[in-house]
């Protein structure tokens, strides 16, 4: 019978099963009970492959060590670590040039298209934009947001809640864009009827 002692409470208890870092524990007393222990919480035992708590709890321990750092801080972490700052390093990203960046901006390609245009809004700022310029466009210009999505309801016949939750995870720029999509969709379909 192997036994042992868990060493918080002074219990003797009677292994069962030890898997990895935790041993399966019998109590010895009237109400037998099994529970699971760390195998470090255990002394004065032989586990049931032969090998002490003690040596399992200290193999444990070493093969953590091991996958982490050796003790000169080599090791496979540490390698990766190593390798990880070396890549950062070397592919560190050029600064472009103000005038060649596109992010916020249209393409120089697609400029001539486009209409830029200030209009003075109903809360008397103004506002700075570009669009298509065509009567859709100009006609959404002064509109605040709330003006397009009921201008939108009325051109497609879909309501206002309904355009509401399809368009509600888009900023109010993609919102006013892809609304106006939809109304000159709707207006191109009437026209061709």
């Amino acid at each position: 019978m192997n036994t042992a002692i868990i060493t918080a409470t002074g219990q003797q208890v009677e292994i069962v099963a030890v898997n990895g870092g935790w041993t399966t524990v019998q109590t010895m007393d009237a109400d037998t009970r099994e529970m699971k222990v760390r195998n470090g919480a255990l002394s004065q035992h032989a586990t049931l492959s032969g090998m002490t708590a003690e040596l399992v709890a200290k193999k444990a321990e070493q093969a953590r060590v091991v996958r982490t750092y050796n003790a000169d801080g080599t090791g496979p972490v540490a390698a990766a670590k190593a390798a990880k700052a070396a890549i950062a390093k070397a592919t560190a990203r050029a600064k472009m040039d103000i005038a060649e960046r596109k992010n916020g901006k249209v393409d120089p390609l697609y400029l001539p298209q486009y209409t830029t245009y200030t209009t003075a809004m109903a809360d008397g700022s103004k506002k700075r934009s570009i669009d298509k310029g065509d009567s859709v466009a100009v006609a959404l210009r002064a509109l605040t947001l709330d003006g397009v999505y009921a201008k939108a309801s009325a051109a497609t016949g879909l309501s206002q809640v309904g355009l509401r939750d399809r368009f509600a995870h888009l900023n109010p720029g993609m919102q006013r864009m892809n609304l106006g999509n939809m109304i000159r969709k709707a207006l191109k379909e009437t026209a061709n009827a």
